[in-house]
């Protein structure tokens, strides 16, 4: 009684709940249910159920249902060739040059030096530009250099 005395003299009245209230309770309770049922069906889904005997475990042997497997037939004809593909550039060249003292082997305009070596004991080479290699020699002996030349693409 004390505390309808003082919800009266302050002016306020009982907090009611709204209907938003309400169907938020309410849409709470089916979620649970719903949850509770799906959570149901995955556990006995999951649940062991009677299985058949395995063949392993009976005593009758295993036979192979398509039979025995018959002797291997002759082999047959050779069908024709196919038509060639069409013939393309390998894009890449090894280029080999003979010179006595400092040699300097170039690669064509439109390709790449990929890799060079000097003489028989494949000394490294100098790449003074991306398209030549430079072999240096002391005196005028004799120097192969050996290139491999890549088409670049642009």
């Amino acid at each position: 009684m004390a505390n309808e005395e003082v919800q009266a003299s302050s002016g306020r009245r009982p907090r009611r709940w709204s209907v938003g209230v309400w169907l938020l309770g309410l849409f709470s309770l089916f979620g649970l249910v719903g949850f509770v049922v799906v959570f149901g069906f995955l556990l006995a889904d999951s649940a062991p159920g009677p299985r058949a005997a395995s063949p392993a475990s009976t005593s009758e042997p295993i036979t192979d249902v398509r039979g025995p497997r018959g002797e291997r037939g002759p082999r047959g004809e050779r069908g024709p060739p196919g038509p060639p593909g069409p013939r393309g550039d390998p894009g890449i060249r090894i280029v080999r040059h003979a010179c006595s003292g400092n040699c300097t082997l170039e690669c064509g305009d439109d390709e790449v030096l990929l890799t060079a070596h000097c003489g028989i004991g494949r000394t490294a080479a100098v790449y003074p530009t991306e398209h030549s290699a430079l072999c240096r020699s002391r005196g005028t002996a004799r120097v192969e250099v050996v290139a491999a030349c890549v088409k670049q693409s642009r």
